[in-house]
């Protein structure tokens, strides 16, 4: 009761005293429909403090160019005098540096043409939550200006250049500065100062998947650290990824869940003014993890569908893929621009990644899918500045579904088929991962060739491992033969041998033959 009764007595000074010097009655204050305006306000918040049952409440600051000009302290006086005095109140308005409160009122002000808006905000301090957005509009006065623009106020250069701190200290882990994310690069810009030894907290909360872009500016020297708010786990690091010294982060995040971003000086003895601003791109028309981009997936290696996309910064794709068979699918990306690729399932686990893997700068990754579950597929430039044209298929190409031969299976030594001197096998790779395990007997002594060739040609990438009985590793060879075919040559004595022979394609595209020959 004694800290209302102060709140109730401070109100009645500030109002006396705004009387005194405007020496006008209330009727004709200059600043009357400003009044009217807290009134307003303070009716929609009460009303919501009932509906939330909000217990302790505290009025925060309300800046204006990231100072606080005697208009904010006015406005605040006012707002904690009406709620103060609001019939049915079951909830206590605390001011200053009170740190138990559960809710807090804080807010921004706008001059737009001859127009004061003042925006607010009602937080539930436990998890940052926004529990209700309000403006106020008013002409401005004479009076009005004299408040915005009178002394006490500043910017937060003008802070820095003081060497003091920003209207929104003491901010910290707990009680970090909420930061509403644009949708575009030109998102508003919050300015802040650092102060020697000192850290700003930025709370984030995306309402969509997307690639959230996190950065800096101004000159001075900025380090930033971007966290997962509720678990703690640090996410990503970043010095001078901005334009000069500053520093950027663009990382994939999830709506609705809560990320911090803490920026420092790099050195503890930087200090000054600096600009930060967080945005997901949004454009009409664009995908998303909820709304991807069906593709049907194709069959062999020609009459692929090719779906031709642009990507602009900031920019992000997703394509739905449904196999309708098990089998070893290629998705990859065409044209000129670098792309990067990630592979999800429907629960958003990452399964794969890719930057390269395709021709020049595209991205290609092979997968070992199943008929019916939904994959997702993200496309992205590699970084945040590439932007243009490029092309996305994904299909099963020819060779994926080669049946087993009649060896199998010999993937193992204990399941290794016999090959006679001088005969020849034909033989397949019926997946990616297929190994073949092939014995044989020298009667004689002597040298020996052993060739390893695709049917069709000699672009199937084989290789060879040649042991004794023991299984112990006696030589290999990877191109030996013509183009990517495999062969040894060498001098055997008599005795039994073992064959290990594999590919390194992802995707065997022919049957090989085997010949041992002397």
């Amino acid at each position: 009761m004694k800290r209302v009764f102060l709140l109730i007595s401070i109100f009645f000074l500030a109002a006396s005293l705004t009387f005194a010097q405007t020496g006008a009655a209330a009727s004709a204050s200059p600043v009357g429909q400003m009044d009217e305006a807290v009134k307003n306000l303070a009716n929609e918040i009460h009303a919501k403090l009932l509906e939330k049952r909000a217990e302790k409440v505290l009025v925060g600051q309300f800046t204006f160019q990231d100072g606080v000009p005697p208009f904010s302290s006015y406005w605040v006086n006012q707002l904690v005098g009406e709620l103060t005095n609001m019939r049915g109140r079951n909830y206590i308005i605390l001011t200053g540096g009170a740190q138990d409160a559960g809710w807090t009122i804080v807010g921004e002000i706008v001059q737009v043409a001859d127009v004061i808006r003042v925006y607010s905000r009602l937080i539930r301090l436990s998890d940052r939550a926004i529990e209700g957005s309000f403006y106020s509009s008013f002409e401005r006065n004479d009076h009005i200006n004299d408040m915005i623009s009178g002394g006490g106020g500043g910017t937060s250069s003008n802070a820095a250049a003081a060497g003091g701190r920003d209207a929104r200290e003491p901010d910290s882990w707990d009680s970090p500065v909420t930061y509403i994310i644009g949708t575009s690069p030109t998102a508003a810009v919050m300015n802040r100062t650092i102060t020697e030894g000192d850290e700003d907290f930025f709370l984030l909360v995306p309402e969509r998947d997307g690639r959230l872009t996190m950065e800096t500016t101004g000159s001075i020297d900025t380090y930033m650290h971007f966290y997962n708010y509720d678990t703690g786990d640090e996410i990503a690091v970043n010095d001078d990824g901005g334009q000069g010294l500053n520093a950027r982060i663009v990382q994939s995040v999830r709506a609705g869940t809560r990320y911090l971003a803490v920026v420092r000086g790099f050195g503890g003895s930087t200090a000054g003014a600096y600009g930060f601003r967080a945005f997901i791109v949004v454009r009409e028309g664009m995908s998303s993890f909820e709304n991807p981009i069906a593709y049907e997936i194709g069959e062999g290696d020609t009459n692929i569908v090719t779906v031709n996309r642009t990507l602009q910064q900031g920019d992000e794709d997703y394509f739905l893929l449904v196999p309708a068979r098990n089998g070893r699918l290629t998705i990859e990306t065409t044209g000129r621009i670098d792309t990067y690729m990630e592979l999800y399932d429907a629960d958003r686990e990452m399964l794969d990644e890719n930057d390269d893997g395709g021709n020049n700068n595209n991205a290609r990754l092979r997968y070992s899918v199943t008929a019916g579950t939904r994959y997702i597929v993200l496309i992205r430039g590699y970084s945040q500045n590439v932007s243009g044209s490029y092309g996305f298929r994904a299909f099963f190409p020819d060779g994926t579904n080669v049946s087993p031969d009649e060896f199998e299976p010999d993937n193992e030594p204990g399941q290794a088929k016999s090959i006679e001197i001088g005969a020849t096998q034909t033989r397949n790779f019926h997946s990616g991962d297929d190994i073949d395990w092939v014995r044989f007997q020298i009667t004689r002594a002597g040298r020996y060739t052993i060739n390893v060739r695709g049917v069709n040609n000699n672009r199937l990438d084989t290789y060879i491992e040649l042991y004794d009985s023991n299984l112990n590793l006696i030589a290999e060879d990877d191109d030996g033969g013509d183009s990517l075919s495999s062969r040894l040559s060498l001098n055997l004595n008599n005795g039994t041998y073992l064959l290990k022979i594999w590919c390194l394609d992802d995707e065997p595209n022919q049957p090989y033959t085997l010949s041992i020959t002397q």
